[in-house]
């Protein structure tokens, strides 16, 4: 099962995503969010999902989601 390393670059409101999968290749991924409301876009999502699964990409979207809550409030 693939995994991600997930990081939020506060300042510059920027989710950085590292999916590394199985055989230990990585892909980066990279968008902005909205530093008051929290809103992104990731247009990789069906990709993801095809890839890896419907549950896997929910997991991931529920960490995106929580690091950038986080970051808007700290």
């Amino acid at each position: 099962m693939a995994t991600y390393r997930l990081s939020v670059d506060d300042a510059s409101h920027i989710v950085m995503v590292v999916v590394v999968e199985e055989d230990g290749s990585e892909h980066d991924y990279q968008f902005d969010f909205d530093g008051s409301s929290g809103r992104f876009e990731f247009s990789e999502w069906d990709l993801l999902e095809r890839d890896f699964g419907e549950e896997w990409v929910e997991e991931l979207d529920q960490a995106i989601r929580d690091a950038i809550a986080q970051a808007i409030a700290g």
